[in-house]
């Protein structure tokens, strides 16, 4: 069994599909904040437990499922993507952190992206940490786990996806680009960004304007930047 921690994560996940065991509440938690949440664990006949003790980073408020199925296969997420005339589709190139995985698909959800494809090896899975930094947004995001990021990427641009990579030497600023209806950006590991096979795949290498001395970014914020423009 799996934890969704978190009133968000929690109030999503009790809208899906999702197979919930219990709930776990902080017995001080003030009834009115998750009012929502009670509703809907009643509507579905949900088992409730108080308990004396809150749960770390919580908000006092834990659904216990059966499993982090979020998986996708890629036909079948192909076969729904195809028939859309605009689509987004984001690849993680061995992102290794939770986090920057949660964050990233939070934004994805926010701007529009159909799917977010991950390898099934050197990269973060779908975890605790993954489903809370979401917010609840993975409940709203299909992620498809590939073996091989490089021929996804053809078979993408087979299909009439524009592929953009981002890194911080591109050959153009990503706000020159005048994105087409079908288009995949590419972000790469959290230390070494894209691998040079998957940058040498990719159609075009857009990076990020940047005035500070630091002169990079988190993967999920770029990733949040370039997908509000791709969004336009």
């Amino acid at each position: 069994m799996k934890k969704i921690i978190g009133i968000n994560p929690v109030t999503e996940v009790l809208k899906s599909d999702k197979n919930i065991e219990k709930l776990e509440i902080y017995k001080k938690i003030k009834k009115e904040t998750i009012k929502n949440i009670l509703n809907l664990a009643s509507k579905k006949n949900i088992k409730v437990f108080y308990n004396d003790k809150r749960s770390e980073n919580s908000q006092g408020v834990v659904a216990i499922i059966s499993d982090f199925d979020y998986y996708v296969d890629l036909n079948a997420f192909l076969e729904k993507v195809l028939r859309k005339e605009k689509s987004k589709i984001v690849i993680l190139d061995q992102v290794q952190d939770p986090r920057n995985f949660g964050a990233i698909i939070r934004s994805a959800e926010c701007f529009g992206v159909d799917g977010i494809i991950i390898q099934d090896r050197n990269s973060v899975k779908v975890t605790e940490t993954v489903v809370k930094s979401s917010t609840g947004a993975i409940e709203h995001m299909d992620i498809v786990k590939v073996t091989n990021i490089s021929d996804t990427i053809d078979k993408l641009k087979k299909y009439g996806y524009m592929v953009y990579g981002a890194e911080a030497n591109g050959e153009c600023y990503y706000y020159e680009e005048k994105y087409p209806n079908k288009v995949c950006l590419v972000l790469g590991s959290e230390g070494n960004g894209m691998r040079k096979k998957v940058r040498e795949h990719c159609d075009k290498i857009v990076k990020i304007h940047l005035n500070g001395k630091i002169n990079s970014l988190n993967v999920s914020v770029a990733g949040g930047i370039l997908l509000a423009e791709m969004s336009k």
